[in-house]
């Protein structure tokens, strides 16, 4: 039986709005997603979905999800669509999702470090490249939480199909020294990508958006690339050149 909330100080929605909260999320094990299409995207792909949220104007076009989710379904007032929206134009359609299962990490194939990035809608970009370019393993040094909205939003809801794992400096040097994979950074004294002689499994490193790779994984790095570039421009968005890096040396 579908439920009701009609006021946007409800108890759901200030648990709802919690989850766009790193603690919370973790907490709980929950996230929030935002937008027809990654629900939809999700629920196709067989992710658990724990709660759904349709205003009360969209029932009829949301029918066929509502059928299958009925117990789970709240109807909510224009109000409420407002309170639990992050965008500017939502679609009236709102879900709770499970985070997904933590898969065994290995470094048997290539892999993505993200260091220090800080931008959400960046990595939710490159999170989305990466699965294009087969980079499906990531390794993330004091970046941003994988699971906020804004995230999922950016990936498109792809940021569910990645497999993730947070690592030191120190515990990613361990690996290497045990591992025997080469590092690759990005900077601008490197090498053409084209040019860069790789043997065997690599981990491409992306830095933050303003200091770019750190120092110290600059010097762990086996080899630097750089991406050409004309009339004077100096640098591109993070999300741009992590797609362009792992387009050319994948």
């Amino acid at each position: 039986m579908i439920k009701e909330i009609t006021s946007p100080s409800n108890p759901t929605v200030k648990f709802t709005n919690s989850l766009k909260q790193k603690k919370d999320i973790i907490s709980n094990n929950l996230c929030f997603v935002e937008g027809e299409k990654i629900i939809y995207d999700l629920i196709n792909s067989g992710h658990t979905l724990s709660r759904l949220f349709v205003e009360e104007s969209k029932l009829e076009k949301f029918s066929d999800v509502i059928s299958k989710f009925e117990n789970q379904t709240y109807k909510i007032t224009e109000a409420v669509a407002n309170k639990l929206s992050e965008t500017v134009t939502h679609a009236g359609i709102f879900a709770i999702f499970e985070l997904p299962k933590k898969q065994n990490f290995n470094f048997d194939e290539k892999f993505l470090v993200i260091d220090n990035l800080q931008d959400p809608s960046n990595l939710g970009s490159i999170l989305r490249s990466a699965l294009a370019f087969g980079f499906k393993n990531i390794v993330s040094i004091n970046s941003v939480f994988p699971f906020l909205p804004k995230v999922i939003r950016s990936s498109m809801g792809y940021v569910f199909n990645v497999n993730f794992t947070n690592l030191t400096v120190e515990e990613l040097s361990k690996l290497k020294t045990e591992k025997g994979f080469q590092l690759v950074s990005a900077n601008l004294s490197g090498v053409n990508p084209n040019q860069a002689i790789i043997n065997g499994v690599f981990g491409l490193i992306i830095g933050n958006e303003g200091n770019g790779v750190s120092k110290t994984l600059q010097n762990l790095s086996d080899i630097t690339v750089t991406i050409p570039m004309q009339n004077n421009v100096e640098s591109l968005n993070a999300a741009v050149s992590a797609s362009i890096l792992m387009y050319e040396i994948k």
